[in-house]
C-alpha cells in the first residue's frame, strides 16, 4: 500500500530514544521499509529494528555506503527498491496518535480520493480545517481535497500563508516525490548562514527570503546550480513552500486531514502550544527518576493547609521546547500528595522529587503543609 522512507541522523541520547518510542507506532503500516540509517548511533538503531521485529528480513531494506552529504541522492538511490505507487516519510521526532488501523484507513482514503499529497502532521497549521471551505473542496471521510494548480497559488498566498506544496512530514505519490527529488539533482550550494541572517533579518524576511532565492535559482539552474538554504546532508532543501514552489510540480490534488493524525513532540511550528510538550502529553509519566537523588537549594517556599490542592503546569513560552522543563518538590513539613493522570506518590516531611513540570499535576495537602518549589527550564 505504501513504501516507507526512514533515511535519519540519529546522533544523540535524545534522537535514540525518540526512535524508539516512534518507529513501532508506525513499523506495521508498511512491509516496504527503506532504512539508511545516519549519525554516531547508526549500529544502535540498526540493532533495535533487528532484535525488536522478527519479520524485518522481509519488511526492511537496510542500506549502507550511501552519500551521507546529499540526503536527496541517496533518498533517490533507496527509492529504487520501492514497492508501492505512495511514500511515506517517517521522521523520528513525530508520534502517531491515531491506533494503527487508523492510519491504514487515512492512507486507504488518500488513494480512493486519488490524493497525491497530503501533510500527516502540525495539523490545522497551513491549511485548517476551518479555511478548508473557501478553497471549494471535495470530502471524503478523511480528507478535504482540492486541485492546486498555478491559478491557486494568489489565493492560498492571500488566506493559507503557511501552506506547503510538500512538507516532509508529508505522504505523497512515488512520481510526486520523483519531481520532487529531481530538482535536487544540481550542484547544490549552500547559502553561508551569516549571509542568511542578514537577508532574513533585515532585507528579505519569511516569506521574501524563500521568494529570492527561488528567483535565482530559475536562472542557475540553468548551468546545473541550484543555491539552497539548508545542508544538502539534511532533507528540508525538499520541502515547498507558496513562495518556492516549481511550477513543473502543478498541477497536484492535495488533501488535507480532518482531524489530526500526527504530533510532533516539541515544535510548535507556528501554532502555540501544538507539540506534545506544549500540550503535557509527552513524556508518558511525569516522575524523572534521573534527578531522584539531586537536591536543588533555589526556588520558593509554599503552603498549604489541609484538605486544600491547586494545579499546576509549566512550559516556557518559546516556540520550540527541546529541554524537557523540571519541577522539584521538597516538603519541609507535613504531607503533599502529587498526581498526574496516569500516576501519583506522596512526599512526607523531609523527602523530595523531581517531575516534568509540563505534565498537568495536581498538589494536594493531606495535613497543612510547606514545600519547596523550584523550576529547572535551562
Amino acid at each position: 500500500m505504501v513504501t516507507a522512507i526512514c533515511n535519519v541522523f540519529i546522533n544523540s541520547d535524545l534522537k535514540l530514544k525518540l526512535f524508539k518510542e516512534t518507529f513501532p507506532l508506525v513499523y506495521a503500516i508498511s512491509d516496504n521499509w527503506l532504512i539508511n540509517i545516519r549519525g554516531k548511533f547508526h549500529k544502535d538503531v540498526v540493532k533495535y529494528i533487528k532484535e525488536t521485529f522478527e519479520d524485518h528480513e522481509r519488511h526492511c531494506i537496510f542500506f549502507s555506503g550511501l552519500d551521507d552529504g546529499n540526503w536527496a541522492k541517496s533518498t533517490c538511490k533507496m527509492l529504487e527498491n520501492s514497492k508501492y505507487d505512495y511514500i511515506y516519510v517517517f521522521l523520528e521526532d513525530h508520534f502517531l496518535l491515531k491506533p494503527l488501523d487508523h492510519f491504514r484507513n487515512v492512507i486507504r482514503d488518500m488513494i480512493d480520493s486519488k490524493i497525491e499529497y497530503f501533510s500527516y502532521s502540525f495539523f490545522n497549521i497551513g491549511l485548517s480545517v476551518q479555511s478548508a471551505e473557501g478553497l471549494y473542496p471535495d470530502y471524503s471521510k478523511h480528507f478535504f481535497s482540492f486541485q492546486f494548480g498555478e491559478k491557486s497559488i494568489s489565493f492560498l498566498r492571500k488566506n493559507n500563508h503557511h501552506f506547503y506544496p510538500y512538507s516532509l512530514a508529508g505522504i505523497c505519490t512515488k512520481k510526486y516525490f520523483q519531481k520532487l527529488l529531481i530538482i535536487e539533482n544540481n550542484l547544490l550550494v549552500k547559502v553561508p548562514f551569516f549571509v542568511q541572517a542578514v537577508m532574513e533579518n533585515v532585507f528579505f524576511f519569511y516569506p521574501r527570503n524563500r521568494a529570492f532565492w527561488f528567483t535565482v535559482n530559475k536562472f542557475v539552474s540553468k548551468i546545473g546550480i541550484r543555491f539552497v538554504i539548508y545542508p544538502s546532508a539534511t532533507p528540508f532543501n525538499l520541502e515547498k513552500s507558496l513562495f518556492d514552489c516549481d511550477l513543473e510540480l502543478l498541477p497536484l490534488r492535495v488533501g488535507g486531514l480532518r482531524e489530526e493524525l500526527f504530533a510532533n513532540w516539541d515544535d510548535d511550528n507556528i501554532l502555540s502550544n501544538s507539540s506534545l510538550i506544549k500540550r503535557g502529553l509527552y513524556p508518558e509519566y511525569f516522575r524523572v527518576e534521573s534527578q531522584a537523588t539531586l537536591k536543588a537549594t533555589d526556588g520558593k517556599d509554599y503552603e498549604l493547609s489541609k484538605g486544600q490542592s491547586s494545579n499546576h503546569r509549566y512550559c516556557p513560552e518559546i516556540s520550540r521546547v527541546q529541554k524537557l522543563p523540571m519541577k522539584y518538590l521538597h516538603v519541609k513539613k507535613g504531607t503533599l500528595k502529587i498526581s498526574s493522570s496516569r500516576e501519583s506518590f506522596i512526599l512526607n516531611a523531609g523527602q523530595f522529587a523531581w517531575i516534568y513540570a509540563n505534565i498537568p499535576h495536581t498538589l494536594s495537602a493531606d495535613e497543612d503543609c510547606i514545600f519547596q518549589v523550584y523550576i529547572d527550564s535551562r
